[in-house]
């Protein structure tokens, strides 16, 4: 009797081995760890990972970049005179053709596609001077993409719009932004951020462009009761004209 319950004492005791062993050996890790597939996975390092993790943060960069509106405004003259350079033929020919200042042309150009042909914004415009398409048929231009037609178009509004609003070089800037409607509607620029934010961009390259000239020296009058000595040598000459060289 003792040796049939030892027996099946044994059996069982072997069985309930078995088992765990087999319990134990679906949770063992590829490596032969005897980890859960759970812990497993929250302590490997996967060699992919930080690659993973470098090539989005580049993406993004990239993307960022390629869609700040801001970088080129900050370009000083020479850059954009050299971004400018394969464009100036047509931009020289329709700055006679309509009178518009071709330094305004180039800033516009600037702030709206940084000098990039194909740009497309996500409201449809297209091309270096971002015309919609209703613009664009508006004056005459087939092809948006094509460089000639876009500045040929573009400045075209702007000779427009110069008429329209007697040369009022913020208006101006505003409308071709947001439409001549809107400026109509609130007699000056719109209270539109990207408005505002766009006739300052405009205005900056163009100032850029356009430095101011240092005002030439004027001669002042001399005053009565001063010494000559301190009048200058001007009003020294026109007391002693002998005295100096013809």
């Amino acid at each position: 009797m003792n040796s049939n319950v030892f027996t099946i004492i044994r059996s069982v005791t072997w069985s309930t081995v078995l088992s765990m062993i087999l319990i134990v050996g679906q949770s063992v890790s590829p490596d032969g760890f005897g980890l859960s597939n759970n812990v497993y996975a929250k302590s490997a390092k996967s060699p992919y990972k930080k690659t993973f993790a470098r090539s989005k943060r580049i993406h993004s960069k990239k993307s960022r970049k390629r869609s700040s509106s801001g970088s080129c405004i900050q370009w000083n003259a020479n850059k954009i005179n050299e971004k400018a350079r394969k464009f100036n033929p047509y931009i020289d020919q329709y700055s006679r053709q309509y009178r518009i200042d071709k330094n305004l042309i180039k800033a516009v150009i600037t702030a709206e596609s940084c000098f990039h042909v194909k740009a497309r914004s996500n409201k449809g415009a297209q091309g270096l001077m971002q015309l919609i398409p209703a613009t664009a048929k508006r004056f005459g231009v087939n092809d948006s993409y094509k460089p000639k037609q876009n500045i040929r178009g573009g400045t075209k509004y702007l000779r427009f719009l110069m008429d329209r609003f007697k040369g009022d070089l913020k208006k101006v800037i505003a409308s071709y932004n947001a439409g001549e409607g809107a400026v109509d509607k609130y007699k000056g620029i719109p209270p539109y951020k990207e408005t505002k934010q766009y006739v300052k961009n405009v205005l900056q390259v163009y100032s850029v462009l356009n430095p101011p000239r240092a005002k030439p020296a004027v001669f002042k009058p001399p005053i009565k009761g001063m010494k000559a000595g301190r009048q200058g040598w001007q009003y020294n000459r026109s007391l002693a004209p002998h005295l100096y060289k013809q």
